[in-house]
Order: C-alpha cells, then sequence, then structure tokens
C-alpha cells in the first residue's frame, strides 16, 4: 500500500453561496484530523461516496494555519479537496 501525501495551493478569495470551478479532479470528504504547526496545517481527509458515507480512502494536504483556523477546519467538518491533474505523480510497485 502507498503512502502519499498530497500538498494543495491555498488562494485567498471570498465564496458565495455557490461556486464554479475549472478544476475536474475533486473528491468530498471528511477532515478527520487537524494537526497545527508553526507554518502549516496538516489536513487528513477522508473520501466520502456520493450518499456521504466513509470509504476509507484519505487525503493529507499542507495548508498555512491562519488558512486552516479561519475556515475552522476541524474533525467531521465537510471539505473538497480540489487539485490540478498537473501535480498528481503516479507509481508503480514492481
Amino acid at each position: 500500500m502507498f503512502n502519499s501525501k498530497l500538498l494543495l495551493k491555498v488562494f485567498n478569495f471570498t465564496v458565495g453561496e455557490k461556486m464554479e470551478i475549472s478544476a475536474k479532479n475533486q473528491i468530498k470528504g471528511k477532515v478527520k484530523n487537524v494537526t497545527h504547526g508553526q507554518s502549516y496545517s496538516q489536513i487528513a481527509i477522508e473520501q466520502t461516496d456520493a450518499d456521504g458515507n466513509e470509504t476509507g480512502s484519505f487525503i493529507h494536504a499542507a495548508i498555512p494555519v491562519d488558512i486552516a483556523k479561519k475556515m475552522a477546519l476541524v474533525k467531521d467538518t465537510h471539505v473538497i479537496a480540489i487539485f490540478p491533474a498537473a501535480t498528481v505523480i503516479v507509481a508503480k510497485e514492481n
């Protein structure tokens, strides 16, 4: 099994009730753990299926501490992880 992490860049912008985004790679999930460091917060997100059930698959993101606190990211917060395909790396065990 692979132990992978995804580093997401966060940009400051205000979002209204509805938002459209061009990125196709979007994974809905639920925050399972938040660990604040000096500069970055490590966010563990468990993927959820279409019905909102947890799947057991995780994405780990590192975002600035001030942004994590501003977003009030705590356990069980529903979020969407968004990332461009250019940053995805595929590996295969031999």
